[in-house]
């Protein structure tokens, strides 16, 4: 069962980082799976591993492109991304525990799953307008934009 699915209202108009995004939701449909199964901690553990390292990988991509585009945004979007990966980095330890809640890895993936379309819904399109209304002036080429990963 997929429970978020992409669409093209997740589309930034930059091919790599629309993949980027595209991955982060396949990764958050790894993560409810995982929630279905909370005594496969490892599991879980891994999904979350993957998550962090392809989240950082990702920001780090898009604050590059943010710099590039909307300089004014960058500091707040750091702070956007830092906030993340901090919040992400407790549920760790907190799975680790053996006494964890047993609704931790279900609260892990609402915090995930919210955090992601409120974040890229709301924070990337305003650097998304800026590349929709020719930033660039050459209708997108200089960033490699287009319409995203295939439905």
């Amino acid at each position: 069962m997929r429970h978020v699915e992409w669409s093209n209202r997740f589309s930034v108009g930059v091919s790599e980082l629309d993949a980027q995004h595209a991955r982060i939701i396949e990764l958050l449909n790894d993560m409810a799976e995982a929630a279905a199964c909370p005594e496969d901690g490892s599991r879980l553990r891994a999904v979350l591993s993957g998550l962090k390292a392809h989240a950082a990988a990702h920001f780090s991509a898009e604050e590059a492109v943010v710099r590039q585009v909307a300089p004014e945004l960058l500091a707040f979007h750091q702070g956007e991304h830092l906030k993340f990966l901090s919040r992400v980095r407790e549920f760790t330890p907190a799975l680790d525990a053996d006494d964890h809640p047993p609704m931790l890895p279900l609260e892990m993936f609402h915090f995930l799953k919210s955090w992601f379309e409120d974040h890229i819904l709301g924070v990337d399109m305003q650097y998304a307008a800026r590349l929709r209304h020719g930033f660039d002036g050459g209708g997108g080429s200089a960033t490699g934009t287009d319409s995203g990963p295939a439905e």
